[in-house]
């Protein structure tokens, strides 16, 4: 069990030299909760693991640092560790989520829930992957894969080292979690699609002090070009993450002047408004390519590479529900490799059957929230009719029981 480890490195635990000497079982392309969820189980099944990435960890990421009830019973099906609090990873207790459109406010329990920076999480994973035996590799930038005919190891993965050398890992097989921005190619492998009117993910983090925000509160505010998720983190910061249409994005004079104008559409002049447009005036923004797109569980020709996570496709959600989408296809994509006599095609399946009926939920819920008049009057209802409130709920979040169920 390891614990959080937020604001120190994770050193690599072996060199591009000596991990280009290894023939792996699985080279896993990407360190998120997708990758690390693949890597954490198939290392402690006795598998020789090689966890790479382009990065080091810690690492900031565009995100709105939610854990859903999904992403918790996923990392607790990983036994990651409590911190002396009792708080999982020391995530911070996330109750209630404050939604606001149309200048109408309500707020709403959350039964399940949990908030944590991707510098904690991310780093915690990979540290948990290497007490599992996985073997980690960073700053190794992925330019390619090859399916080379021939007896196993039959994957090649070309990288290119921080200091510019490029070198050559082997092994059975490969999983690509690289996110939204997947730079991975691999011939023979479908195109990948984005939809019309995606919207983009952009992000922040703001000093603790920027504005007056309870511990435990989301607030999701939702105008006519976005909406936009405010936390606070474990340590006291405030996270801000949005998604923003690409057409106010390019009207607006910078990143954080386009999420201001979906905090004055939500809001109106409320004073924490104020206080949120200020700080992102000064604010050093981070993007994500579109949000909504599909590319398939499987790269390449033969089944030898598998996609997961964000890199198997996505759709836009509008709370925290994305790291228990990559955590789930993490576990499905690690039980393939690990059970079936055709990995590629039992994970397609059992991932398909996962995120269709999730993805099909937020596809509906993105319809609905680009008439923010209709979810302020929908605000309006909820805030007086308590059954109308607790229906809001699951709709919004995706509600999953602490037994892994999906809540009735």
């Amino acid at each position: 069990m390891i614990a959080s480890a937020a604001g120190t490195g994770v050193p690599a635990t072996l060199s591009p030299d000596e991990a280009a000497r290894v023939p792996w079982s699985t080279i896993v392309i990407g360190s998120g909760p997708a990758g690390t969820a693949v890597a954490i189980r198939l290392a402690r099944a006795g598998r020789r693991i090689l966890l790479v990435d382009r990065e080091s960890m810690p690492r900031p990421k565009v995100c709105g640092c939610c854990l859903s009830s999904r992403a918790l019973v996923e990392l607790r099906g990983l036994g990651c560790a409590t911190d002396d609090r009792g708080r999982l990873l020391g995530a911070m207790p996330l109750d209630r989520v404050r939604l606001v459109a149309a200048a109408r406010t309500v707020t709403l329990p959350l039964p399940v829930g949990g908030t944590l920076s991707r510098e904690s999480l991310d780093a915690a994973l990979v540290r948990t992957a290497i007490a599992a035996g996985a073997a980690w590799l960073p700053w190794s930038h992925v330019t390619g894969v090859a399916e080379p005919c021939g007896p196993p190891p039959c994957v090649t993965v070309t990288c290119r080292a921080a200091a510019g050398a490029v070198f050559s890992l082997r092994a059975d097989c490969a999983v690509i979690a690289t996110g939204l921005a997947d730079h991975v190619r691999v011939p023979g492998s479908a195109p990948r699609t984005i939809e019309p009117g995606s919207r983009i993910g952009v992000g922040t983090t703001l000093a603790a002090s920027s504005i007056d925000l309870p511990t435990g509160e989301l607030v999701m505010a939702i105008g006519r070009g976005g909406y936009c998720g405010i936390v606070r983190l474990e340590d006291g910061r405030i996270d801000v993450a949005a998604a923003v249409d690409r057409r106010q994005l390019a009207a607006s004079e910078t990143i954080g002047a386009a999420v201001a104008e979906v905090l004055r559409e939500a809001a109106g002049p409320a004073p924490w408004v104020s206080a949120v447009r200020a700080a992102l005036a000064d604010a050093a923004m981070q993007a994500t390519p579109p949000l909504t797109r599909s590319a398939g569980t499987m790269a390449g020709f033969y089944g030898r590479v598998l996609r997961v996570g964000d890199a198997a496709g996505y759709v836009e959600p509008f709370t925290g529900e994305g790291m228990g989408w990559a955590l789930t296809g993490g576990r499905l994509a690690a039980e393939a490799l690990l059970t079936a006599s055709s990995p590629a095609t039992a994970y397609g399946r059992s991932f398909t059957a996962f995120a269709r009926r999730h993805h099909r939920r937020c596809r509906r819920l993105a319809t609905a929230l680009r008439h923010p008049r209709l979810v302020g009057a929908a605000i309006r209802v909820a805030a007086v009719t308590p059954t109308v409130a607790a229906a809001l709920v699951p709709m919004l979040v995706g509600m999953t029981t602490l037994s892994g169920e999906p809540s009735p």
